[in-house]
């Protein structure tokens, strides 16, 4: 009989042990953000007007930009509301083009001021954030182009995110962290996407599963 106790207590002990760590796991994980925004349609939501030198349209779900001519950027936005602090991601594909390119999401985009900052990868594996507009000859350089081993290089897609939380800027590729700016110029504003060619043009970029969340 006190064999049997024995075993029956520490069977009884195991599982409350058991029981213990599994509520202190699911204390432990963190909670989800909460989404404000979430596109994956792009039939409302990002600008498609076109021009001579951008191409802005909507095709099987995604939204793709294409830049004709080289040495060029082009940009949308794609919410009518204003965002301060937030978390920004969404799928970028490289669909055609030279590797020697540039595009990524925008962030803070003031419309009167028209200037934003942008994050960017390269389809040869660089990175870079910026800040640009339309009275801007040349970007201004918040992070130089830096190589990264986590950025899928030629027409694959990378998962672009930037957490945003007052001046302070983190950019991610892929879940992998490259780096963080500081900068106050601009505190709210719509986001959108970018695609720019360098050398060559005919550069064509799909966006795809757009979400911003709360940081």
């Amino acid at each position: 009989m006190k064999t049997q106790k024995l075993i029956f207590f520490s069977i009884l002990l195991l599982v409350t042990m058991l029981a213990c760590t599994t509520i202190t796991n699911l204390a432990s994980q963190p909670t989800p953000s909460r989404v404000v925004f979430e596109e994956s349609e792009f039939v409302d939501s990002c600008n498609t007007e076109s021009t001579i030198d951008v191409e802005r349209f909507v095709e099987n779900g995604q939204f793709l930009m294409r830049v004709t001519n080289s040495s060029y950027i082009g940009w949308t936005e794609c919410t009518e509301i204003e965002y301060a602090d937030f978390i920004l991601e969404a799928d970028a594909t490289q669909v055609s083009g030279p590797n020697n390119n540039a595009y990524g999401v925008i962030l803070r985009y003031g419309l009167q001021s028209d200037e934003f900052y942008a994050f960017m990868v390269s389809g040869d594996g660089f990175y870079a954030f910026t800040v640009d507009g339309a009275n801007h000859t040349d970007p201004e350089f918040l992070a130089e182009w830096a190589e990264s081993s986590a950025i899928r290089q030629g027409a694959q897609t990378n998962r672009l995110k930037v957490s945003a939380v007052g001046p302070g800027m983190k950019f991610y590729v892929n879940d992998q962290l490259l780096g963080e700016v500081q900068d106050s110029r601009f505190t709210t504003g719509t986001v959108g996407f970018l695609v720019g060619t360098i050398d060559e043009g005919n550069v064509t970029v799909s966006f795809d599963n757009l979400r911003i969340s709360e940081p």
